[in-house]
């Protein structure tokens, strides 16, 4: 049984769902960059550099898969990483929720989400982030930039929606686990280029945490179409590494974290 492990922010026991960033209201969208705004002012551990510098430079605890694919961590660490950075953005902004990138529509919609681009004569949190001074003066000694930057490539190399459906399609956890990390999450991450592409940094910029949120989505819709949690019950009780405080076991259920993703079960009706 998991141990619910609701947002302390949540007064009420209800699901709060995950949207694509396409499907914002505008004070969601505002929720959001208000958020990363608040957190990239801090310097303790709800701070945006806090939780990047886990994930790569310098800390570089993030699971990827390893080179059998058994007992594959790449999902559940991430979930777990995309949980906490969620609840440090409702520390300072309650109605901040994670939204997920779909790669395939942004196909047509020109690539990178409009919410993640520069804003003429305004500061969007979301477009970019300076590095922390150690990884500032790292990244200048390499002739690059002391911020977070992107070189896209074009649309049509994202990922296609039957690309998608085939990974989902997939019975076996490790396998399916394995496949969306190198054929689809890999592609996303080398299509964007610049920091992205550099996993030591790619968790400093915000279009990141989009991105990864579009995985752990997917790892959601494959365990309602299988009726499978993934993950084999021996390793549940392994601690998820990098003080995320948090088990494999912690992080099979989406509701017990207090969250959902709008649209991934039929008819249901998505909270305001």
């Amino acid at each position: 049984m998991v141990t619910p492990l609701r947002s302390p922010i949540l007064t009420t026991p209800r699901v709060r769902h995950r949207k694509s960033i396409e499907k914002l209201r505008p004070d969601q969208l505002k929720a959001l960059r208000d958020g990363f705004g608040a957190i990239k002012t801090l310097r303790d551990t709800n701070g945006f550099w806090f939780w990047a510098e886990l994930h790569g430079a310098p800390k570089n605890k993030c699971e990827h898969s390893p080179e059998n694919g058994y007992d594959n961590l790449f999902l559940p660490w991430h979930r777990a990483y995309l949980y906490r950075l969620e609840l440090a953005l409702q520390t300072k902004v309650s109605a901040a929720t994670l939204p997920w990138w779909d790669w395939p529509a942004s196909r047509d919609s020109g690539g990178v989400p409009a919410a993640y681009e520069d804003i003429a004569g305004e500061v969007n949190p979301l477009a970019s982030a300076d590095f922390p001074p150690l990884i500032a003066e790292l990244t200048a000694k390499e002739g690059m930039p002391t911020s977070t930057w992107r070189e896209p490539g074009d649309a049509r190399r994202l990922p296609t929606k039957a690309e998608v459906d085939a990974i989902l399609e997939l019975k076996d956890f490790d396998d399916f686990s394995r496949t969306l990390e190198v054929q689809l999450h890999n592609r996303v991450h080398g299509w964007v280029r610049g920091s992205m592409g550099i996993v030591a940094i790619a968790a400093y910029d915000p279009l990141f945490w989009a991105h990864h949120t579009m995985v752990d989505r997917l790892w959601a819709l494959w365990q309602v179409l299988h009726s499978s949690r993934g993950p084999r019950p021996g390793i549940w009780k392994r601690i998820l590494r990098g003080g995320l405080d948090l088990t494999v076991g912690d992080v099979l259920d989406t509701h017990a974290l207090g969250y959902d993703y709008a649209a991934s079960t039929a008819h249901r009706e998505v909270d305001s």
